[in-house]
């Protein structure tokens, strides 16, 4: 029989009338909503991250190739260029590479019945360069695009929406200030779909329309274009993407720029969100041990009597010892288990019923995003675990010190 064994489990499960008895429950329950709060706090920075860099990506692409910009952060540029198809295959060819769609972005002003509001025209060459934005759309069809002749449709957001009250299928007029040009040039549109991302900063602004309407204000020919707009298969390779596309296809003024250079705001703040994730997690990790060490001290000091005994009847300390960590061992496997079923519940049931809720103006996103990794919350159990038991062979050195004949007396 494993004696320091069937000790520890006298100790820490069986026995229920001492003060011990309460400390160790007090300890599980700490363990348990530590490991909890780690678990739901990885899955929602994780799973913030993840929402907010897939809307951007879905709205902007994760690559743009463009002429040199001195301001990334501004999509205003007046260089232009000829859409160069070879170019464009040529960066197909790229194995992460999903999509490349020529885009142009022009300022306007927007007239809808007495209100005037400026705003930005984002154009693309056809319906491909919209598609992993369709998901966005709350009402209406996609722009109809036509070979010949740039398409009168635009998409306006909710919030242009209700800011001017305009619905779907009205007509407004966009008013073009040209330089060198006295008189602006005018076009009427047709509102044929009507989006809503929640990014406050792109929905108050950006239009979606045929690239071509925007050459027809400018003159140009109906192939111009100010650059690319890259989406790619994997998020992880995206930096090996860039360097693979500006090294073997472009020749020189075209630059390449990531989407985190053009909104480092944004992708800053994301980033910050992995630091916080860490203190959480160290914050509760030392919640955890602090309550571990305090009731092993309490099991040893209520024990004293036993150890003393088990000493006198020639038990090494090393065998006492054992008796403790098992003990310590009980009390946080039970903790941890608990735990990670309580914080994978509670992020399960905001997955599927989304309980908790957010200002989408501010947060981006309507709910509290979870995104739940097997990997994490397996690294969470055992590191937990790890430390837990490592930290607590210090204080089990304290049963070296009880001598056997002060212990029998202690009371």
């Amino acid at each position: 029989m494993n004696l320091p064994f069937f000790f520890a489990k006298r100790i820490a499960i069986h026995e229920k009338k001492t003060f011990s008895s309460f400390i160790v429950r007090i300890a599980i329950i700490a363990i348990t909503l530590s490991v909890a709060v780690m678990i739901i706090g990885t899955a929602i920075t994780r799973g913030y991250q993840k929402e907010i860099s897939h809307k951007f990506y879905d709205c902007w692409g994760q690559i743009y190739v463009t002429h040199f910009l001195p301001d990334p952060n501004s999509f205003l540029n007046d260089d232009v260029m000829d859409n160069d198809t070879a170019l464009v295959n040529k960066m197909q060819q790229i194995p992460n590479v999903k999509s490349v769609n020529a885009y142009r972005i022009q300022s306007c002003l927007l007239k809808a019945k007495d209100e005037i509001e400026g705003v930005v025209l984002k154009g693309m060459m056809n319906a491909n360069g919209f598609s992993s934005f369709q998901e966005y759309y709350t009402q209406g069809r996609p722009i109809q695009f036509d070979p010949a002749h740039y398409s009168n449709d635009v998409v306006i957001s909710k919030t242009i929406s209700d800011k001017q009250h305009i619905q779907l299928g009205d007509k407004v007029l966009l008013y073009f200030l040209n330089k060198n040009e006295f008189q602006p040039k005018v076009r009427k549109v047709n509102i044929c779909a009507i989006y809503n991302t929640g990014i406050e900063d792109f929905d108050k602004s950006i239009i979606l329309c045929d690239a071509k309407l925007i050459n027809s204000v400018n003159n140009d020919s109906l192939t111009v274009i100010q650059g690319y707009e890259i989406h790619v298969k994997d998020n992880g390779q995206t930096l090996e993407t860039e360097n693979e596309i500006f090294n073997a296809c472009l020749e020189p003024p075209l630059q390449t720029y990531t989407l985190e250079k053009r909104f480092s705001n944004v992708f800053s703040w994301l980033g910050m969100m992995k630091m916080n994730e860490k203190i959480i997690i160290f914050i509760m990790l030392l919640i955890a041990i602090i309550n571990m060490i305090t009731a092993l001290l309490i099991l040893i000091l209520e024990r004293t009597q036993m150890v003393g005994i088990l000493k006198s009847l020639g038990m090494s300390n090393f065998k006492i010892q054992q008796v403790f960590i098992y003990s310590s061992l009980f009390i946080v496997t039970t903790g941890i288990i608990l735990g990670t079923l309580l914080g994978v519940g509670l992020c399960l049931l905001q997955q599927n019923v989304g309980f908790i809720n957010l200002d989408e103006s501010t947060y981006y996103i309507k709910q509290v995003p979870i995104r739940l990794e097997l990997s994490t919350i397996v690294w969470i159990d055992v590191s937990t675990i790890v430390i837990c038991i490592i930290l607590l062979l210090l204080p089990s050195y304290i049963i070296r010190t009880i001598s056997p004949t002060k212990a029998l007396r202690f009371n």
